[in-house]
């Protein structure tokens, strides 16, 4: 607009001079006679020019005056062409007038007024105002322009001008003032080419001089609106151009421009903080568009170094508005809204370190036309998706159509490291990954829950209703909702071998787990075992537990079984209900893991109580109502035991066991001597020794019975063959058992494979029964030599009889038969044994076998 006012001034400057020089010396012409004298007209008419106030006078140069001169508009197109010829004309001006004083001069719409007087030369219209001191210096025209005036524009220039009038070479230069800007000019024209270059002080009005110029509002809004700075200054404009077919055409590719903004405020979208910098310098170039080239920018006290805005393709339709913000700082909350200002939602929050970010925005100015993209790299720090903390040491981010593509982010800490690498859609709110671990390593140093390496594992993230991760492989979720986190694992088999070894997985199972405040935890589910050391009052091994409990830093509380079993953690002490436990399976769970653990071995005791339990330790095992084990750190045991008033004292040192038990019922002795022969009375037992090599025991009996064992049976059926043993049946040695006052029994174990009796004892009602043997439990075999002595009273009839082989009469006239039982336990023989034989028998009988001799050998008195 203001190239063409220019355009325009210049051409009427040139019509105005050349008709009215036309004018006047067509005038000149005819009334040359009287010019010496001086002419005054009040009103001259030509044609369809007219003149009032004339004056007209010849001295040495022509004087000429008029108060209004009317000229007719002629019908062609303003063009530059016309600059050189305004000059020409202007020469002649100085050649032929001394004074010339034309006050009103109606031209094209316009009143027009010329002023020259000593060189000095002023033309002024409504639109402009030029005056100006003009000379000639051979062929070249000079000239000082103090004052030139665009009145609608509201520029002022002022400058010096020299004109080559043989080449048409045209330079000016000078000041100007443009609205409230003020600053230097310099043109050149050379024959057809047109150049020139303009800079500016500092102002602060940008928008009064942008309203002058053609722009598109989508451009104008980030020139004036959207930018906006307390100060401006135009550091260089220039450019050429070509003078063709009587118009100037600018060369756009060498037009270039450089506008400083000085302490700068741009509101990039309403509703967002501003970003402001110290400076910008705003530069035009035709390749590049509008540049902002912003200098120390801060969004909310964030740096923002780097970031440029532009707009790019003014001349045609495709406008766009680039935005590339450079982003040197957290990702946090403030960074977050200005994105969601852009409908970029990246659930991603920086909680420590820094990110470089670049946020690359297009926004079509003159169609609907966005795009927008973000690329974000990590620095060491702490990042936050959805509540959940994630140690990056470096990668990057990369968000473009709605998707957010993770690219070599590592992660690392104590627990975990390794490569993440996903994609993210914004629209599903759902992450597809996979981490590629180098290692997941959970626990303490010297003992690891989780040690996990070199595993690649996929996994899905959802954020829509709260957090939502799966893991297939390891059969894993996790949820986070509210302010609960819960974490689930469907089988354990998938995670195991991933797993310390001291956890108790054998068979799978699964858990779940969950928080508040990742500090206290709560957990249920399923083990599934192969081993077991629980079990049912039927002896059914529980191989399925199930379990819940809760842990925290300072304690763990399990229950398993409907909470009959609690394991409390400060306490060290498992609590048993209504369930049975053998102490040497859970040693030899307890010893395996602390074998594998690297873990420094624990200085606490773990205490078992038991109420309605039996007690076992391998293949003994102790009926109790309740009991109290003491599991020291060296593996050691101290237990007691009670059942209705009966006590059991249990103790480990090391490989050697001891058991001591105080007038026991029989059903607190058949388990722990895995027989049930001896029924009723009461039982006192002592072992002790190697479970493996060496144990020895004693059994002290109080009353009872003995019955009901093949032993048993086969002997009373081969006591029944002999007619001489027949008074045993009644009353001690019968179908209802043999009748116990007391005994003694002394044996030993051999390992698991040999029990040696080294000598029994049982006295009776009717008779005493010693002995002694072995079983072979590894062949199941049995050998046992008994001597069976019957009470005085019984053997009277007998005494008199000299008895030889396996029948024995003593002094007292007692009658004592050796028996031999072998063969298997399924099917026991029974035998005589000779006399010489049971001389080698203990106790009493080996006495009475000795004195018997001699009484048969002795003559009768």
């Amino acid at each position: 607009m203001i190239k063409t006012s220019a355009m325009f001034s210049a051409h009427a400057i040139h019509v105005l001079l050349r008709n009215t020089l036309i004018f006047f010396i067509i005038l000149f012409i005819g009334l040359f006679a009287w010019l010496s004298l001086g002419i005054e007209i009040d009103t001259f008419k030509f044609s369809k020019y007219r003149v009032e106030g004339l004056y007209l006078k010849l001295d040495k140069k022509l004087i000429l005056k008029a108060d209004k001169v009317v000229i007719p508009q002629r019908k062609e197109n303003p063009s530059f062409d016309h600059a050189s010829e305004t000059l020409e004309s202007i020469k002649y001006v100085l050649t032929f007038f001394e004074h010339i004083d034309l006050k009103e001069i109606h031209f094209n719409n316009n009143i027009l007024g010329i002023y020259y007087l000593d060189n000095i030369i002023q033309l002024s219209s409504n639109d402009y105002l030029i005056r100006g001191n003009i000379h000639r210096e051979g062929k070249m025209l000079k000239g000082t322009v103090p004052i030139l005036q665009l009145k609608k524009y509201n520029i002022t220039m002022r400058g010096e001008f020299s004109y080559d009038l043989h080449e048409d070479i045209l330079e000016s230069k000078g000041k100007f003032l443009f609205q409230k800007a003020a600053g230097d000019f310099l043109a050149i024209k050379d024959r057809d080419t047109i150049g020139f270059s303009i800079k500016s002080d500092t102002f602060t009005d940008l928008r009064s001089i942008i309203d002058q110029f053609p722009m598109s509002e989508g451009v104008k809004s980030w020139v004036v609106d959207k930018v906006q700075a307390k100060s401006y200054k135009l550091l260089s404009l220039s450019g050429k151009g070509d003078i063709k077919d009587k118009a100037f055409k600018m060369d756009m590719e060498t037009l270039r421009g450089e506008v400083l903004f000085s302490d700068v405020r741009i509101d990039f979208k309403e509703g967002v903080a501003p970003v402001l910098a110290s400076s910008f310098i705003l530069s035009y170039s035709d390749d590049k568009g509008l540049l902002f080239d912003l200098d120390k920018p801060r969004y909310l006290g964030k740096n923002l170094d780097g970031s440029t805005v532009s707009i790019v393709n003014l001349r045609d339709d495709n406008t766009t508005l680039n935005l590339n913000l450079k982003l040197h700082t957290a990702h946090d909350e403030k960074v977050q809204k200005l994105l969601q200002a852009y409908a970029i939602d990246i659930p991603v929050l920086q909680k420590r370190g820094k990110v470089d970010a670049s946020l690359d925005i297009s926004i079509g100015l003159k169609s609907d036309d966005k795009h927008f993209a973000t690329d974000v790299n990590f620095t060491k720090g702490i990042v936050q998706i959805q509540n959940v903390s994630l140690p990056i040491e470096s990668g990057s981010l990369h968000y473009e159509n709605g998707f957010i593509t993770l690219k070599q982010v590592r992660l690392q800490n104590e627990y975990y490291a390794g490569i993440l690498n996903g994609k993210l859609d914004l629209k599903k709110k759902k992450i597809t990954s996979f981490f590629d671990a180098e290692y997941i390593e959970i626990g303490e140093k010297d003992e690891r829950f989780i040690d996990l390496k070199k595993q690649k594992i996929p996994f899905t993230l959802s954020y829509e209703k709260g957090l939502h991760v799966e893991v297939p492989k390891f059969a894993l979720s996790f949820m986070h909702k509210g302010k609960g986190y819960a974490l689930t694992v469907k089988d354990l088999n998938k995670v195991k071998p991933y797993l310390s070894d001291t956890f108790p997985i054998e068979e799978g199972g699964e858990v779940y787990v969950t928080t508040n405040d990742f500090e206290k935890y709560d957990f249920k589910g399923v083990l599934k075992r192969s081993s077991c050391f629980l079990y049912e009052k039927n002896n059914v091994c529980e191989a399925r537990v199930p379990f819940q409990g809760d842990a925290s830093a300072s304690d763990v509380n399990f229950y398993a079984f409907d909470k009959r079993l609690h394991f409390n953690k400060v306490k060290s002490r498992i609590n048993i209900h209504n369930l049975n436990i053998d102490l040497k399976k859970f040693l030899a769970t307890e010893r395996t893991k602390s074998k594998k653990s690297k873990k420094k071995k624990s200085t606490y005791s773990v205490v078992i109580l038991g109420k309605k339990s039996n007690l076992r330790y391998g293949d003994y095992s102790l009926i109790t109502d309740s009991y109290d084990v003491e599991i020291q750190p060296n593996g050691d045991i101290k237990a007691i035991g009670s059942t209705d008033g009966d006590i059991i004292k249990f103790t480990k040192k090391k490989d050697v066991l001891s058991l001591q038990a105080l007038r026991i019922k029989d059903k607190v002795l058949h388990p722990l001597i895995d027989f049930e022969g001896l029924q009723h009375g009461r039982y006192s037992i002592t072992k002790k020794g190697n479970p493996e090599k060496i144990m020895k025991g004693e059994i002290i009996i109080e009353g009872g019975v003995m019955k009901d064992f093949k032993a048993y049976n086969n002997t009373l059926a081969f006591i029944n063959t002999i007619p001489a043993l027949a008074t045993l049946h009644k009353p001690g040695y019968s179908d209802e058992g043999f009748v116990i006052t007391s005994g003694v029994i002394d044996y030993r174990m051999i390992g698991r494979s040999k029990i040696i009796f080294d000598s029994i004892y049982i006295k009776g009602d009717s008779a005493t029964i010693v002995g002694k043997g072995e079983l072979d439990l590894e062949k199941k075999t049995i050998n046992v030599e008994l001597a069976i002595q019957i009470a005085r009273e019984l053997g009277k009839a007998l005494g008199s009889i000299p008895l030889v082989g396996y029948i024995l009469v003593g002094k007292d006239k007692s009658l004592t038969v050796g028996l031999q039982i072998t063969g298997t336990l399924e099917k026991p023989n029974v035998s005589v044994s000779a006399a010489k034989d049971i001389l080698s028998y203990p106790l009493e009988l080996i006495k009475r076998t000795i004195e018997s001799p001699a009484q048969l050998l002795a003559p009768e008195k």
